[in-house]
């Protein structure tokens, strides 16, 4: 047995401590088989990684042996490189200890399963991970080449269904995906009992932090920042994915949060509802700064199985987000989750902030419900310009309900108090009267061109770009020979696959199909069987297509009234049914960011609409008396004099979501009831 012997100065003996095995660092490259069997015999709980055999070009043996040895404890040394490896699976009951400059960084060349992770753990249980002053690293920009399949799963810790973890003091960077992910078990379950302190998050793929379920979780004193790559590019995000997942007792505090190309706190809780555990999350004393997209983003649920229930509390946070200092609140029902802010400070040091509003609120499509039920408890906003308090972007033809509490707001040396109370919202957040028109089915109309000669005669069409689904009507007589043209584009990182598109004659039968490649162009031809409209229908998921050429009349059309546009100006053409009354047609742009100039002129020319800079929705309200014949009224999408034209969305209520692409002159599909 090794023992070392400690002598005073004057030679006075005081101690002699035994060892054990005297296993100090090995030295690189050298397997130390002792040391090994000693651990692998049970009779020491200590290993270090090194024993097993560092190697400066590639070390995933030896750290992923020491890991199984089911010792107690794991240190992983500071060597004269870092720790070179592939994949590696955590165990249960253990101990890792990174020492002080120690660095574990990814193998190049690795990671090409879309999930291949650098640490992952799947329903084990009692780990400890630490390493004050210790890095584990991946490569970012690898992932993100032409050499690996898009993904946004290559997570630096990757946790499933575990129980009793505690990561602490780590610098987790450069991940394709998040610095640390808490995903669900093998049969469901959720991660209980996780600590995560003094994490450093940077420069992560998609979040700083992902939790998607997890129960009695603690986030203290980290900093996420830096996170860039793939949507939502936040600092951290609450997102369960089923309704079964959870956030119970999950508390954050002390963090920082900045710099991140997506939002410094996300919580999109919208796959949770009614028959979800009641979501139980307190974010308290955090900061979020710099370039974040947003400070705070809160989106919950109001479906048909009922509102999210529990209670989300931010307490004592402070947003200082340069020109996006501000919060979002959507979908959530005044009946669910109890929201509150209590002595939260909204801080946007800019002189041109981009947000029209530091507090948003909005309702989406398939919501049952109004937004409301948030309290403001002595919140403060402290700003340099003069702008409005709140907006509404509301879907549904609903008010703001139940937002109470109270509002100071420190402006220009100016310091006003606001009460919240429902005169004084209904003030701030106006209700937009054309969402009491109801949209029109597509469903049972016909439709024909109308006007000028609608004989084939093949030309380009208008640049455009339709997102996600793109549906066109096409006009031709029986034995028409079809040709199309037709384009499939990705938008920004979104992943290429290939766009579907479907033909359906005037009856609704398909009767004919392809596939286009991203950034590729194909011909979509087929022979009318009957006269009538027939429907082009693509999906092209996050991505856009467009209608490049045609020979017959064609349109677009929303089959729910709404259209999804991006990159999209000039004019267009919609009809105006002759037995129509009212009508209203709501343009949007996304976000702040993202604006859009528009004007809308009825059949005589005159200008009934026009607006500069679109961030949230817009509307036109007609009310009119019936007329002989339809009209053709035009609407014309420009490039805004603030931020920049790329989201559009357009929506008709009252008459049909068809859009031409000729003027009056020209053929193009309309309806007839």
């Amino acid at each position: 047995m090794n023992a070392i012997s400690i002598h005073s100065a004057c030679g006075a003996f005081l101690a002699t401590v035994f060892l054990g095995p005297l296993f100090a660092q090995a030295a690189d490259g050298a397997k130390n088989e002792e040391a090994i069997r000693e651990v692998l015999s049970g009779k020491t709980s200590v290993a270090h990684a090194a024993w097993w055999g560092f190697n400066a070009e590639e070390s995933t043996e030896a750290l992923q042996s020491a890991i199984h040895s089911k010792a107690k404890k794991v240190v992983v040394e500071k060597m004269s490189g870092p720790w070179i490896v592939d994949k590696i699976e955590l165990a249960s009951d253990q101990e890792l200890v990174f020492e002080p400059g120690a660095v574990v960084l990814a193998k190049k060349g690795a990671f090409h399963g879309t999930a291949d992770s650098l640490f992952t753990a799947t329903n084990k249980k009692n780990i400890r991970l630490t390493g004050p002053g210790a890095t584990l690293q991946m490569h970012r920009a690898d992932y993100d080449s032409p050499a690996y399949k898009k993904a946004e799963w290559r997570h630096v810790i990757n946790l499933h269904g575990c129980d009793q973890v505690t990561i602490a003091g780590l610098t987790l960077a450069e991940s394709g995906g998040d610095g640390i992910y808490l995903g669900v078990g093998r049969n469901g379950e959720p991660n209980r009992n996780i600590t995560i302190r003094d994490v450093v998050c940077d420069r992560n793929y998609r979040q700083g932090i992902s939790v998607i379920t997890a129960e009695n979780l603690l986030i203290e004193n980290c900093t996420l920042k830096n996170t860039a790559g793939t949507a939502p590019a936040a600092g951290i995000d609450f997102e369960p994915n089923h309704p079964r997942e959870r956030l119970v007792n999950c508390v954050m505090r002390n963090c920082t949060i900045e710099d991140n190309q997506g939002y410094g706190i996300h919580v999109y809780a919208r796959p949770l509802d009614g028959t979800s555990a009641p979501v139980s999350l307190r974010i308290e004393n955090c900061v979020t700064r710099g370039s974040n997209a947003l400070s705070a983003s809160v989106i919950t649920s109001c479906g048909e199985t009922g509102p999210l229930q529990g209670e989300i509390d931010f307490v004592q946070c402070r947003f200082e987000d340069d020109g996006h200092a501000g919060i979002r609140i959507g979908s959530k029902p005044p009946t669910g989750v109890k929201l509150r802010f209590v002595d939260c400070t909204i801080a946007d040091p800019s002189d041109q902030p981009s947000l029209a509003a530091p507090i948003r609120f909005g309702t989406h499509p398939g919501d049952l419900q109004a937004t409301g039920g948030v309290e403001f408890v002595d919140c403060t906003i402290c700003e340099k310009v003069d702008r409005p308090v709140m907006k509404y972007d509301d879907a549904l033809g609903s008010n703001l309900l139940g937002v109470t509490g109270t509002i100071t707001v420190l402006r220009g040396g100016q310091k006003t108090v606001y009460a919240l109370d429902r005169d004084l919202i209904d003030k701030w957040v106006p209700f937009d009267s054309v969402l009491t028109i109801r949209p029109v089915a597509l469903d049972g109309l016909r439709f024909e061109p109308v006007g000028g000669d609608s004989r084939p005669s093949e030309r380009k069409l208008p640049v455009h770009r339709l997102r996600g689904e793109a549906r066109y009507l096409v006009a031709a007589a029986a034995g028409d020979t079809v040709r199309l043209c037709l384009r499939h584009q990705t938008v920004g990182r979104q992943d290429g696959k290939a766009a579907t598109v479907e033909v359906l004659s005037p009856g609704g039968k398909e009767i004919h199909r392809l596939s286009i490649e991203a950034g590729q162009e194909a011909d979509c031809m087929f022979t009318a069987d009957a006269s009538g409209a027939y429907t082009i229908l693509g999906q092209a998921d996050r991505n856009t297509l467009q209608m490049v050429s045609a020979t017959h009349p064609v349109a677009m059309a929303a089959y729910k009234g709404r259209f999804h546009l991006i990159y999209t100006r000039g004019d267009y053409y919609f009809r105006v049914p002759a037995d129509v009354r009212e009508f209203g047609i709501r343009v949007q742009g996304e976000g702040d960011g993202e604006r859009v100039a528009a004007t809308i002129r009825d059949a005589a020319g005159a200008i009934r609409f026009e607006q500069a800079d679109i961030s949230d929705a817009r509307s036109l309200h007609v009310k009119r008396e019936p007329t002989a014949e339809g009209e053709t009224w035009r609407l014309s999408l420009a490039k805004p004099s603030t931020g920049v034209l790329e989201d559009v969305y357009l929506e008709f209520r009252g008459i049909p979501a068809v859009v031409g692409f000729d003027p009056p002159s020209l053929p193009q599909p309309a309806t007839s009831r």
